[in-house]
């Protein structure tokens, strides 16, 4: 099994049945920052313990590296309106809440700050070309940002609860599976043969497939989420070979940032205990903005 990236795999849950909030510093936040906060709490966005800082974020865009030189190259980060600033003043700590599914976590801010959204855009993406799902993402977004650790308070309400898992639990399952070298498989779509072939594959020199469907704001014309879990099922109970493999959801947006994103999301299943990443043709990709192999070039 692979070692948490950065070393330690991070735990900022200090889960409370009762919540006080002062209502003067609530920050609500959408689904795709809830989702950003849930994964920093359990470690799936390890060593990050909060939204990035500036000299982070520069790091990340310059040298897909976090300032004490971790490998990570996509942004986590926390946007805010001007305005709603003014509430925050004089004050350090503040609640972010998601009304949508009830979560609720403490904000230490660490920094405030803006950013020139066309030059991350560029670094990130490669574009800033309004056509890229990312893109468009990244200028809906407000203009200040804040950085600084979080503490998640109370768990949101989830639409996958049977098939969620958290670092900290399939690294127990992988042990008592007594799987030692683990493959993880990325996806947003259901698989066809292709997928089906590279998998059964890496089942040959590898002890267990660990297969993580995205769940999670994606672009229009993906495939729904519970189309991709009963696919998957289905091959689970009929194709692979038995305990063999395992199926658990990751909870976040898809960013169609291509080679970035391949990193990203080895990263993360690396959080999971995987040892092996299988990286698809224009993995994360949309569109033409990226080539069919630069996701396989950028590991290199």
């Amino acid at each position: 099994m692979s070692l948490p990236h950065g070393g330690k795999l991070v735990d900022r849950c200090r889960l409370t049945d009762s919540v006080e909030i002062n209502r003067s510093n609530v920050l609500y936040v959408d689904r795709d920052r809830a989702e950003d906060i849930e994964n920093i709490a359990h470690g799936v966005f390890s060593p990050l313990e909060g939204f990035l800082c500036y000299n982070d974020l520069e790091n990340v865009m310059e040298n897909m590296r976090l300032e004490d030189d971790t490998p990570w190259t996509i942004p986590i980060l926390l946007d805010v309106d001007r305005e709603k600033l003014l509430d925050f003043k004089g004050s350090d700590r503040i609640f972010l809440v998601n009304k949508e599914n009830g979560l609720v976590a403490e904000m230490e801010i660490e920094e405030i700050y803006q950013v020139e959204k066309k030059k991350v855009a560029q670094k990130i993406y490669g574009t800033i070309d309004t056509s890229h799902p990312g893109v468009a993402n990244l200028y809906g977004m407000n203009d200040m940002f804040i950085g600084g650790k979080i503490t998640l308070l109370k768990e949101g309400r989830k639409e996958f609860e049977k098939y969620t898992l958290w670092p900290r639990e399939t690294r127990v399952l992988f042990k008592e599976k007594g799987w030692r070298d683990i493959v993880a498989f990325q996806t947003r779509n259901p698989p066809h043969i292709g997928h089906e072939y590279v998998q059964k594959t890496a089942l040959t020199f590898v002890d267990g497939l660990f297969i993580n469907p995205l769940v999670g704001r994606k672009k229009k014309g993906d495939f729904k989420d519970e189309v991709i879990l009963s696919a998957y099922n289905a091959l689970i109970k009929n194709y692979y070979p038995r305990d063999r493999a395992v199926l658990a959801v990751i909870c976040t947006s898809m960013k169609y940032a291509g080679p970035r994103e391949a990193i990203h999301h080895a990263i993360m299943r690396k959080n999971f205990g995987c040892t092996h990443f299988i990286v698809g043709r224009d993995h994360a990709g949309v569109g033409n903005f990226y080539g069919p192999y630069d996701a396989h070039d950028i590991f290199s």
